[in-house]
């Protein structure tokens, strides 16, 4: 079985190494040109509050995100940003060099710093921060999203990002935890003008917040419980170990993918359940002209907490404190799928390529 590759996740146990500058620079390389700061990939905008940007100390530039009512006050997202220095690559844009979540008074409530690239010969790295208001059955708060780029990179099916949520618990506004690093992103079908919305809600005082992650061959979809009177962040799914273990396996609804396709008649393996020893499997012939539906994974799952209480006042480490999930490297991946009518489940590396599944490059 080819290893699953996911970028960062199965290596958060040293994730302070990942996300520091140097690192970075030589082994995190996304393939997204910056975008400017109101802008994240497969994302709608922010709400803003745009009046001209002032200018800050050190020519930055100040960017003004909000304001977000939340639990009947405003909050602001002020970000500071400085022009790409771009080298060969040519690159232009701004990068974000600092975030403050302040309240409607102007105080300070919640600061990130980020590292500045000074003029490089051979790569551009930038970085990006998107807000937007998060709005469940049982509570509201403010969803954070960080990104970094790099000119040039290599490509992947996925881009990783890290994700943060902010809400107000016994009339306190602070972080649900540290942000949580996952190669994918959220839904789009969550997405309504200047919000996001939970998917359900979980209980009484707790909603389910859905990401795509990227499993190897397929996008599953991973639902994070956010629970709105303790401000804390946990899997949806119990199978999803919480002490930093892989779980044992678990099913996962999958995103749907239009562009499958097969150059020539094949045919794939279907078992009648996730086991070799479940029965002989069932040969399904694939056309080009096949309906093919991808319906549930079964895979191993991991999530990884931060022990840390505070991000670093250290741009070189800005999200050093981050923990995260996603599939555990390694893992055996089995796909249900219907074909033609035809449903089944598989997970060889044959069957994936003849149907045409995407994969790591």
């Amino acid at each position: 079985m080819r290893t699953l590759r996911i970028v960062g996740i199965g290596l958060l146990l040293v994730v302070t190494g990942v996300v520091g500058w140097r690192k970075i620079r030589t082994g995190f390389r996304p393939r997204l040109t910056p975008p400017s700061v109101q802008q994240i990939n497969t994302q709608p905008s922010t709400q803003t509050s745009q009046p001209p940007p002032a200018t800050a100390p050190g020519g930055k530039s100040l960017n003004h995100l909000g304001p977000f009512s939340i639990a009947g006050r405003d909050y602001f997202v002020e970000l500071q940003t400085k022009k790409v220095q771009p080298g060969t690559t040519e690159e232009q844009g701004d990068t974000v060099v600092s975030m403050e979540i302040r309240d409607a008074a102007g105080v300070v409530l919640y600061r990130r710093s980020f590292p500045f690239q000074e003029k490089n010969e051979e790569f551009s790295d930038s970085w990006s921060v998107d807000a937007r208001l998060l709005t469940g059955t049982n509570g509201k708060g403010l969803l954070v999203r960080y990104d970094a780029y790099s000119e040039p990179s290599a490509p992947e099916e996925e881009h990783t990002g890290w994700f943060q949520v902010f809400g107000v618990v016994n009339g306190k506004f602070g972080p649900f935890g540290s942000p949580l690093q996952v190669q994918g992103g959220l839904l789009d079908k969550y997405a309504d003008a200047h919000m996001y919305k939970a998917a359900r809600p979980l209980d009484a005082q707790a909603d389910a917040v859905e990401f795509k992650v990227w499993a190897g061959h397929c996008r599953l979809i991973y639902p994070v419980r956010v629970d709105w009177t303790q401000g804390k962040l946990a899997p949806a799914q119990e199978c999803a170990n919480p002490s930093g273990g892989p779980s044992a396996g678990c099913q996962y609804s999958v995103v749907p993918d239009d562009h499958l396709s097969t150059q020539s008649v094949t045919f794939v393996r279907l078992w009648p359940n996730p086991d070799e020893k479940s029965g002989a499997p069932m040969k399904t012939v694939v056309k080009k002209d096949s309906k093919v539906d991808l319906l549930t994974a079964l895979v191993a799952t991991q999530w990884m907490e931060s022990k840390a209480a505070a991000p670093s006042d250290n741009p070189d480490y800005s999200l050093g404190d981050a923990g995260g999930f996603g599939v555990v490297p390694n893992s055996d991946l089995w796909l249900k799928v219907r074909i033609d009518g035809k449903e089944g489940w598989m997970h060889s590396e044959e069957d994936f390529q003849a149907l045409g599944l995407p994969e790591d490059e």
